[in-house]
């Protein structure tokens, strides 16, 4: 009774999704009025849904669901690893559709009841994927520049480095002032002699206040040539809306192995 209305919830969902992803892919920016119209109907939706069918639990999951999804959007759009619409697309799925859909039978039956970090844990994992990409395309470049890959960044951390070697990639400068959507890893500072030292960052927004109080510099100084390291900016609703789909037809995709791992290393 009333898989229609849970049926309509879906549709209402992937519409919104994937009309993001467009504008993602096309501008890297996403109307806040196309999550205000996906939120309301969906929260007219869910609590239709409520009202007629689900009763109390529903009610329960619901408010747990946004509340879970809010507070993990959220931390990752202020530590820098989310963006503005990103945040917003979960948190109005977790709305729309908090719980998973009982009308779908996916692949895989180990399932988490909270539907948006079903398919945020299914983005994660496809988006990922392109840090195997990087980098093979990295340790290419590693090899052909005899070690220097990471030339003029000699005192940063291994840790940075590595991290710099799995999800950016070095373009020339010029190409990144006169617009991409790729995204700086480095910043600049003068040493006491005057020189330009660079450095790099993996989190814009971690290091937003240590730039501010060191008075580093993110603008590109007339003596950078050459290659700079970035990110390259990724539309991540299309990852969003694939791993929607990816929920409903294939299931909780990182539950499932993370089970198949438990219970091998248990046998």
């Amino acid at each position: 009774m009333y898989e229609w209305l849970e049926s309509l919830r879906i549709l209402l969902s992937f519409s919104f999704l994937a009309a993001s992803s467009w504008y993602d892919f096309k501008t890297r920016e996403v109307n806040n009025r196309m999550w205000m119209l996906f939120a309301s109907l969906g929260f007219i939706l869910s609590f239709l849904q409520f009202c007629l069918a689900e009763g109390d639990p529903f009610l329960i999951l619901w408010v747990i669901s946004f509340l879970v999804t809010t507070v993990i959007s959220l931390a990752l759009f202020y530590l820098g690893f989310f963006g503005g619409a990103d945040a917003k697309a979960l948190i109005s799925l977790s709305i729309a559709l908090p719980v998973y859909p009982s009308t779908v039978d996916p692949y895989f039956k180990v399932l988490v009841p909270l539907f948006p970090l079903t398919v945020f844990g299914n983005a994660l994992l496809g988006s990922s994927l392109l840090i195997f990409v990087i980098a093979g395309y990295n340790l290419a470049k590693l090899i052909q520049s005899r070690g220097r890959l990471f030339e003029g960044l000699e005192e940063e951390p291994f840790w940075k480095k590595t991290l710099a070697f799995m999800i950016g990639f070095k373009v020339d400068v010029d190409r990144l002032k006169s617009g991409s959507h790729n995204i700086s890893l480095e910043y600049f500072s003068r040493g006491e002699d005057g020189k330009i030292v660079r450095h790099l960052r993996i989190s814009p927004r971690l290091d937003e206040e240590q730039i501010q109080k060191k008075e580093f510099s993110e603008d590109f100084p007339r003596e950078i040539r050459g290659k700079i390291w970035v990110t390259p900016g990724l539309p991540l609703l299309l990852f969003v809306t694939a791993g929607f789909v990816a929920a409903l037809l294939i299931g909780d995709i990182i539950t499932w192995l993370t089970f198949q791992l438990i219970t091998t290393r248990i046998v």
